[in-house]
């Protein structure tokens, strides 16, 4: 491993300590269970709508050292402080670590019911 590697390894170590979640995640990748330490996000992604107004929504996301998600695919699932989730998208590895996007709810499953308009 070179200098710059290494140096790579130390702050994502770092980072993970710093921002991770208490409690791992859990993966769902066909018949396996994976726990995973993940950096969660739930940005707010507001959405505008054509004649005006605009609707308040969450895009719910985690970042993970990209040799823990191998075989991490959309459609999969994945349990992050309790929730469900559906993986929407798996990005490019950036130097060892991948952003997956997510939705709610469990892959193969009815999306869950709205039941209020705001949060």
């Amino acid at each position: 491993m070179n200098r710059f590697r290494s140096r790579l390894a130390k702050a994502d170590a770092r980072i993970n300590r710093a921002f991770a979640e208490e409690s791992p995640a859990t993966l769902l990748i066909g018949d396996e269970v994976r726990p995973v330490v993940v950096i969660f996000e739930s940005p707010d992604s507001p959405v505008s709508v054509p004649g005006g107004g605009e609707l308040q929504d969450y895009s719910p996301a985690f970042s993970a050292m990209t040799a823990d998600i191998a075989d991490l695919s959309k459609g999969d699932g994945a349990v992050v402080n309790g929730v469900n989730y559906r993986v929407t998208h798996v990005g490019t590895d950036e130097q060892g670590r991948t952003r997956i996007s997510l939705a709610f709810g469990e892959p193969g499953k009815p999306q869950p019911e709205i039941n209020n308009w705001s949060k």
